[in-house]
């Protein structure tokens, strides 16, 4: 991996390991599919103002415009940029801040160690990939991890959804196959978009989706006085949206044209060590021994997923 991607994918991680933080701040305030629709609200409004800023300045108007959007004439890769959209901007937040509502932002930073795991599992049921003896290991290794993290081993199964942290580790855990699938999905569709238009498009079709789903199961966040004159609320949704998504996500699709997803994914690693300390110093959550077993567990089914030293 060229090491220009591999720092910029190191400052992406960065970034998004702050994202329990800063969800966990406006949940203070609104509901989690309110908080879901507001950063991404937030994101494609900063995305629509990056494009038509740039099409003023280079003065190609509609032309320049459309170069930043993909415009499928197979209903195939409609369908492929539906999901992009769908599975990282409506399912995911809609779903992980249900869970994050309910544990804490030091579990949801762990948690994300599961992801590159769930990125092989999604890529074997989709994709027709075949596991090796090492990834199944590693996904036996990674549910033990979970196991530990969440409590799952310490509680009978008839009882798991009268805990409330265990209930939002299991949600959190189901948002992380829509985070996945968004590699998936943006993967195969390089070669027939650039990767700027493939998130152009997923970004706006995503955000139609979760306000449609807003609009259907509760109703638009109240945005009045309260939480202008609130800097804390203003800098999270700032750093939820802008920088959180529009920048980061687009990034991300711009390095997985250079190198292949499984590649990118392990960098994930840095968040759970990353988003641990900042929630623990941030919000004065606890780190306990059972947590440190899980999240061992988990980091070590990540580094059996390592591609060997050949491999970009």
């Amino acid at each position: 991996m060229p090491l220009r991607v591999l720092l910029g994918l190191i400052v992406c991680n960065v970034i998004w390991a702050a994202n329990p933080v800063m969800s966990k701040i406006l949940l203070e305030t609104y509901r989690p599919e309110q908080v879901a629709w507001l950063r991404y609200a937030s994101a494609t409004a900063f995305f629509l103002l990056i494009v038509f800023f740039k099409s003023a300045v280079q003065l190609k108007g509609h032309r320049e415009i459309s170069a930043w959007f993909a415009w499928p004439q197979k209903i195939r890769d409609f369908a492929l940029l539906f999901g992009v959209g769908f599975s990282a901007f409506c399912f995911a937040p809609w779903v992980g801040l249900n869970g994050l509502h309910r544990t804490g932002a030091v579990d949801n930073a762990l948690l994300i160690a599961l992801e590159p795991v769930v990125t092989v599992i999604l890529a074997m049921l989709f994709l027709g990939e075949r596991l090796s003896r090492k990834q199944w290991g590693a996904f036996g290794l990674a549910v033990m991890g979970f196991s530990f993290l969440s409590g799952l081993a310490f509680v009978p199964a008839s009882q798991w959804l009268e805990h409330p942290s265990i209930l939002g580790s299991l949600i959190l855990v189901l948002s992380l196959c829509g985070e996945a699938a968004y590699s998936i999905f943006a993967r195969r569709l390089a070669g027939r978009f650039t990767m700027t238009r493939v998130f152009g498009s997923a970004l706006l079709l995503g955000f139609l989706a979760l306000h449609l789903l807003l609009l259907i199961s509760s109703e638009l966040p109240p945005i009045g006085g309260l939480f202008l004159a609130d800097f804390r609320k203003v800098l999270a949704l700032l750093w939820l949206g802008p920088l959180g998504s529009t920048l980061t996500y687009l990034y991300w699709l711009l390095a997985i044209e250079r190198v292949n997803v499984s590649s990118a994914a392990l960098t994930l690693f840095i968040q759970p060590i990353a988003g641990s300390f900042l929630g623990i110093l941030a919000l004065d959550e606890g780190f306990t021994m059972t947590k440190g077993i899980g999240a061992s567990l988990i980091l070590a089914a990540v580094g059996m997923l390592t591609p060997s030293r050949g491999n970009s």
